[in-house]
């Protein structure tokens, strides 16, 4: 029996025509693809820009307030939002103040007020990633007795529209104990 001729015909026609229909998506697939990905790249290349010179003023605003010294509301303090979330991370019994003043009253100045003067910064370092910066840094001050009061601090802080919003502050405790046991405040 003699295969069907138009059959044949129809059916090397339907290959074609499959070939075809698979080239055109792989090309079109191909281009969505390479769209897509140029789209993404210019909004990531567009976005690490953003990042990148945000992520430079928050640097150079906490490096500036850090210039000022750590004591006082003109100090480096001058640059916490009103708002402030700042937890002072202890192994035990972490105290989380939720407002500049509350902090500034009950978290700065019973350690300013044995001091002669603000802590004076040496930022060893600052990290940047997206909005927050963590600062790694050695504060020291003489303390109202004439003796040195010397820390090492690490802070982790968010920052929003140019202030400090929240803050996770590590310290050396034993230093701080030092002081706030040696010299009574006034």
């Amino acid at each position: 029996m003699a295969p069907d001729r138009g059959a044949t015909v129809v059916a090397m026609a339907s290959n074609e025509w499959r070939r075809r229909l698979k080239t055109t998506i792989v090309v079109v697939a191909t281009l969505v693809v390479a769209g897509v990905t140029l789209g993404v790249s210019a909004t990531s290349n567009a976005e690490d820009v953003d990042r990148t010179v945000r992520e430079q003023r928050n640097a150079e605003l906490v490096r500036d307030a850090f210039a000022r010294g750590v004591g006082d509301e003109t100090s480096f303090f001058s640059i916490l939002a009103e708002d402030v979330q700042w937890t002072v991370a202890r192994a035990v019994d972490p105290t989380t103040y939720t407002s500049r003043s509350e902090f500034l009253r009950d978290g700065v100045a019973p350690i300013q007020s044995r001091l002669n003067a603000p802590i004076q910064a040496n930022v060893q370092q600052l990290i940047t990633d997206h909005d927050v910066v963590v600062a790694v840094w050695d504060g020291t001050a003489t303390a109202r007795d004439g003796l040195p009061y010397v820390n090492s601090y690490t802070w982790v802080m968010t920052m929003r529209d140019e202030r400090v919003v929240r803050v996770s502050a590590y310290l050396d405790f034993v230093a701080l104990n030092g002081l706030l046991e040696r010299v009574p405040p006034q």
